[in-house]
């Protein structure tokens, strides 16, 4: 089965309308421009200490605005259910959100605890007006809300809307490598290479677990604690981003580990450990997909996913 004929792509034309791919594209520009936009202008009026749990809930308010965006335009001009970005099942779906949780904590707690034990990152003290340790439990708990949000607007903007907008137009192996290169480069991370590989296969990574789940709820959660556990349990720096000031464990960098290993300002995505897991782990998701796949019959470009078990005017969605 090809990528556009997957359940999850299919689920694009559902609706009414298919936006087309070159209005997917920067569609996906201008709805990430707007992100930030909102972050500057709500850090002009409302002032808070970088890091901070403040700071945390600022980043969850701005990251609903391209929620709320794509959710319009699919609901608006695709006239499809918002479900259908990769939330059908929401009983099920919470439970597999919850499944992803723990795998992402797994997959960020092997490069930092292997980091640890081989003496690049060390025990550090909490900065000044920090919490840490079992007193900061609770308000890390509260905070992993906020990431919730932001690695589900990451993963619904860019694994739902436009890639299934590209999956269902172009050859599967451009659907794929678009996305993933415009989610590496907006991170801007193209003068750091062992960042942006780790960047460029997480995206790989999460395409792969959205197609093999045929649902965004297991990546959503991965995503969210991959963020969590980086910042708010081990005190590390995300993605270049200020440490965060509430963390169970405050780590650092060994002096005089070199860059490559300890991740440098990038914090542990920036190391070569963590590049050799999202490696090693986007062959094992690219196997589970190709073994699901042969196991499944073709779906047909002329039905959505949901119109297998029924037959309806809208299931042949006419392109914008």
């Amino acid at each position: 089965m090809s990528v556009r004929n997957s359940a999850f792509v299919q689920e694009a034309k559902s609706g009414e309308r298919v936006t087309r791919w070159f209005l997917a594209i920067p569609i996906f520009l201008v709805f990430f421009m707007v992100n930030l936009g909102a972050a500057l202008g709500l850090g002009t009026v409302w002032k808070v200490e970088p890091g901070s749990g403040w700071a945390q809930v600022q980043e969850g308010v701005t990251d609903l605005v391209p929620i709320l965006l794509v959710f319009a335009w699919v609901a608006l001009f695709e006239r499809r259910r918002i479900s259908s970005l990769g939330f059908r099942r929401p009983q099920r779906g919470v439970l597999t959100l919850l499944l992803g949780v723990v795998v992402g904590l797994a997959m960020i707690s092997v490069p930092i605890l292997i980091l640890l034990a081989a003496g690049v990152y060390r025990g550090a003290m909490p900065p000044p007006g920090s919490s840490a340790g079992f007193s900061a439990v609770p308000i890390v708990l509260l905070l992993a809300l906020t990431v919730i949000i932001q690695g589900s607007n990451e993963e619904i903007l860019v694994r739902g809307f436009l890639f299934q907008s590209l999956g269902l137009q172009m050859p599967g192996w451009l659907a794929v490598v678009i996305p993933t290169l415009l989610f590496t480069v907006v991170h801007g991370v193209a003068g750091a290479p062992i960042t942006f590989t780790t960047i460029f296969f997480y995206g790989r990574f999460a395409i792969l677990v959205a197609l093999e789940r045929q649902s965004l709820w297991l990546i959503c959660g991965i995503h969210a604690r991959w963020n969590w556990a980086l910042g708010n349990i081990f005190g590390l720096a995300v993605s270049g981003l200020p440490p965060r000031a509430n963390a169970v464990f405050f780590l650092e960098a060994t002096p005089g580990q070199p860059d490559w290993l300890t991740g440098g300002a990038w914090g542990t995505e920036g190391s070569l450990v963590a590049s050799l897991m999202i490696i090693i782990a986007t062959v094992l998701v690219f196997t589970a997909w190709r073994r699901r796949d042969k196991a499944q019959p073709e779906i047909s470009t002329g039905q959505s996913s949901t119109s297998t078990a029924r037959t309806s005017p809208s299931a042949e969605a006419t392109d914008a």
